[in-house]
């Protein structure tokens, strides 16, 4: 069940927010659905305890009466998967809601949520030019981590790196903190198999060939894995723990050193056929432009990722223009991205310039995806984030001269809100199992 379906009516005041209806809960990162599948009463307790658990993830602190009310179900039964979970230290007791007004009868509503502490998952990110690992708690805090730079490996050398990096914050946790670890989750760019396990590394990592990437870390750490794309573990750290948790259709772009994207789509993240969908730094924006190593022509990645930008930056310089741009070396490299946005800020013609392309070839690339999908909101994540609305005014004003009539009033385009996004949505992977089945594992 990947969202919870309430009553419609007048919206709920609680603790003074306004709840809008439908209420997504998190979607479940699972194997394919089966065509046709039962229920027996195992399979129903087991989907109403994941039901409530996510639920007092998603809106509590709430009471018993709420729960109820927004899930569907019955009191008696809401009743007793709160008494289970607090039994279990999952959930918690926070304070009450005030009196019920004088002419109603009825005792004070105890306020319930996820005890944050109670368990935790540790995540990695791949990205093209480094290993990070991160441990987060169920409220999405980060309570240890660790990065290493990557540079040429050959596959077991980068699979002794995901390990390395999984015991490092494994050693930063208390022997009680250890014990609560649900499982890993690793995002990683470029082709995948969530189902399989298996990875397909970009070319810039090395002509390894296919590796089971899954099988390997869990060997190695002896801890459970699931596997995603890093474009979709961001989209999942903003469902969980951004301000995107209640829409249900969010495009996410990661400008980094390249270009990977997440889909929501009504409430759910949409990984295609072959888990390859929202390769959205590979649609053309122009047909006649430069190759890009997948083979095509003109990719969205090849004019708005990083290295891109900058060494458009860096070839505008060595026509000998006037600029405050100081590149060492041959090439600008990512470590020069704060420069060329100090540049854009302090009004540098030259840089300047590079942005406004950078943002008309971005906007391109928005119009196609918005026409397509029509998201209530694109968020534009990973290292490009970081020019904010220097990228996105100029991005949006494009956008909205381009896009459909119809929708130019609707249009989003903003940052990502979760620090640290693709790292702490794969540890979302291994949250996700856990949430399905609170109480069946450790």
């Amino acid at each position: 069940m990947t969202a919870l379906r309430v009553k419609t009516g007048d919206p709920l005041e609680l603790r003074g927010r306004e709840l809008p209806r439908p209420i997504p809960i998190r979607p479940e990162c699972t194997m394919r659905p089966r065509k046709f599948s039962g229920a027996n009463a195992q399979s129903i307790s087991r989907s109403n305890r994941s039901v409530i658990f996510r639920a007092l993830h998603a809106l509590g602190p709430i009471s018993r009466v709420e729960l109820s009310r927004e899930s569907g179900l019955n009191p008696g039964t809401v009743t007793n998967i709160v008494d289970e979970l607090l039994a279990s230290g999952l959930v918690r007791e926070t304070g009450s809601l005030p009196e019920a007004p004088p002419r109603r009868v009825g005792r004070r509503r105890i306020l319930l949520e996820v005890a944050p502490d109670a368990r935790y998952a540790i995540g990695v990110d791949l990205a093209r030019n480094a290993v990070s690992a991160a441990v987060i708690d169920l409220s999405g805090r980060v309570i240890a981590s660790y990065s290493e730079p990557v540079g040429e490996l050959s596959s077991k050398g980068f699979i002794d790196k995901i390990a390395h990096g999984i015991m490092q914050v494994r050693q930063q946790l208390t022997p009680e903190q250890n014990a609560r670890v649900v499982g890993a989750g690793i995002g990683a760019p470029g082709a995948l198999s969530i189902r399989s396990g298996t990875f397909q590394p970009p070319p810039s990592y090395g002509n390894w060939g296919d590796i089971d990437l899954r099988q390997k870390i869990e060997e190695a750490t002896g801890i459970a894995t699931t596997i995603d794309n890093n474009g979709n573990t961001s989209a999942l750290a903003e469902l969980w723990f951004g301000g995107q948790e209640r829409l249900a259709n969010v495009v996410l772009l990661n400008l980094g050193t390249g270009v990977g994207a997440g889909l929501v789509l009504d409430g759910e993240l949409y990984r295609g056929e072959h888990d390859l969908a929202a390769e959205i730094g590979h649609i053309s924006i122009a047909m006649d432009g430069p190759r890009c190593a997948c083979g095509n022509f003109g990719c969205l990645e090849m004019f708005v990722s990083v290295p891109r930008v900058l060494a458009a930056a860096h070839a505008a310089v060595q026509t000998g223009e006037p600029t405050m741009l100081r590149f060492a070396g041959t090439a600008a490299t990512n470590g020069h991205l704060d420069q060329f946005l100090d540049a854009v800020r302090q009004g540098d013609s030259l840089a300047s310039r590079v942005m406004a392309d950078t943002a008309r070839y971005l906007a391109t690339g928005i119009v196609n995806i918005i026409n397509m999908l029509d998201p209530e909101v694109v968020l534009i994540g990973r290292e490009l984030a970081q020019a904010g609305d220097l990228l996105l005014d100029p991005v949006r004003e494009e956008v909205k001269r381009r896009v459909l009539p119809v929708l130019r009033p609707s249009v989003r385009i903003e940052v990502t809100t979760v620090p640290h996004g693709p790292i702490t949505g794969a540890a979302v992977l291994a949250l996700e199992k856990f949430f399905n089945a609170p109480l069946e594992q450790p």
